[in-house]
């Protein structure tokens, strides 16, 4: 397995164990919480775990065609890791807070959106080639 798939799912499950955490953090009988956890627990699980997972397993799994990429994985595919993940953090810590400080936490917040798509459109980018049908050359 690439050592790019490898960071993905370890990631994914990361998140998985931590948006587990914030979820009862957030749902738990007695807390009450003046930020909202709900949405970061979302993200957590739909692009921290789903997301990654999904990820490192299709870079790992398709075929790399005519330009195989080293076990270490390509440029573009560690931008997308990166970025997604950089965004992904920057959603965390906020999110929750945008809502009672909005002027301290509007830019990393809009920030974080955009590092999230370069991610998702750097793994277009990777995984686009890699789609052609077999006997095509």
């Amino acid at each position: 397995m690439p050592k790019l798939s490898r960071y993905f799912i370890k990631s994914g499950m990361l998140y998985l164990f931590f948006g587990v955490i914030v979820y009862f953090l957030s749902e738990f009988p007695g807390l009450q919480w003046e930020i909202h956890l709900m949405p970061v627990y979302w993200h957590m699980i739909a692009l921290g775990w789903i997301t990654q997972i999904i990820m490192g397993v299709s870079l790992w799994m398709y075929p790399k065609g005519k330009n195989p990429a080293s076990k270490n994985g390509s440029t573009i595919g560690w931008i997308t890791y990166l970025s997604l993940n950089f965004g992904l953090i920057l959603r965390i810590v906020s999110e929750p807070f945008l809502y009672l400080y909005k002027d301290l936490f509007i830019y990393p917040f809009v920030s974080s959106i955009i590092f999230q798509l370069l991610g998702i459109l750097c793994f277009v980018l990777e995984i686009w080639p890699r789609l052609e049908p077999q006997g095509k050359k």
